[in-house]
Order: structure tokens, then C-alpha cells, then sequence
């Protein structure tokens, strides 16, 4: 399990991610495993961006999908989120969120994340 919180804030460029990041992934409610912080805000035209504190990295991430997904369902109502949703990454690229909501209980199935992917890393254990 990869645990999320969401913070809507007013920009995340503004947002002092490695001491608020910090500060929540290890904060005592989150105990024990602490959880990856996603702080959102959206620009005013319907653009949501997100910058992402990652556990297990403890430092600012350059795209989250699982973040992602997890701010989509959090805010899947009214005026916050309708989906298919777009976000976009610290690394300035668009990850899309596409579900099917189910009946009643404001559940998703059939959950959809979409993405560019990209090697960045190739070595050998020896």
C-alpha cells in the first residue's frame, strides 16, 4: 500500500516542499509508514498541477501517478474534479486520470492512469 495526502494549496510553486513535505510524510498521524504528500492547486483556467514529497526518496519527486490517481478520487466531486482529469507534474508533463464511476458511494472502477513513460536508468547488478 502506498499511502497519499492530498493538500490543496493556493500554488504549488510557492509551496516549501522539502519542510512542509518532510514535516507531513513523518507527522504522528501518518504513523508508522508516513505517506507520499501531494500538494495540488489548480491555476484559475482548470490546469491542476501537483508537486509530490516521496517517501522512500525524502525529496521532491518529478511525477507521481499513483499521486495522481489519488488526487483524482479525493477530489472526484463538483467543481474540484470531474473525470477523465489531466495533472500536471513537476516534470511539466500531463498525467490523465480516467475511470468509470461505479453505483452510489461515489466509487471509481475501471481506473485508468495515462502517461508519457521513459527510461531514465539502465545498469547491471553484478
Amino acid at each position: 500500500m502506498w499511502p497519499h495526502l492530498i493538500v490543496l494549496v493556493d500554488d504549488v510553486d510557492a509551496v516549501a516542499l522539502m519542510e512542509r513535505g518532510r514535516a507531513l510524510r513523518f507527522d504522528p498521524a501518518l504513523a508508522p509508514e508516513g505517506a507520499n504528500i501531494n500538494f495540488v492547486s489548480t491555476d484559475g483556467t482548470g490546469l491542476w498541477r501537483m508537486r509530490t514529497y516521496e517517501r522512500g526518496i525524502e525529496g521532491e519527486t518529478l511525477a507521481c501517478g499513483t499521486g495522481a490517481v489519488a488526487r483524482a478520487a479525493r477530489f472526484r466531486s463538483g467543481a474540484w474534479a470531474r473525470l477523465p482529469i489531466d495533472i500536471q507534474s513537476r516534470s511539466g508533463r500531463m498525467l490523465g486520470v480516467r475511470a468509470t464511476q461505479a453505483h452510489g458511494g461515489g466509487r471509481y472502477d475501471d481506473v485508468w492512469l495515462a502517461g508519457e513513460g521513459r527510461m531514465v536508468f539502465r545498469g547491471v547488478i553484478t
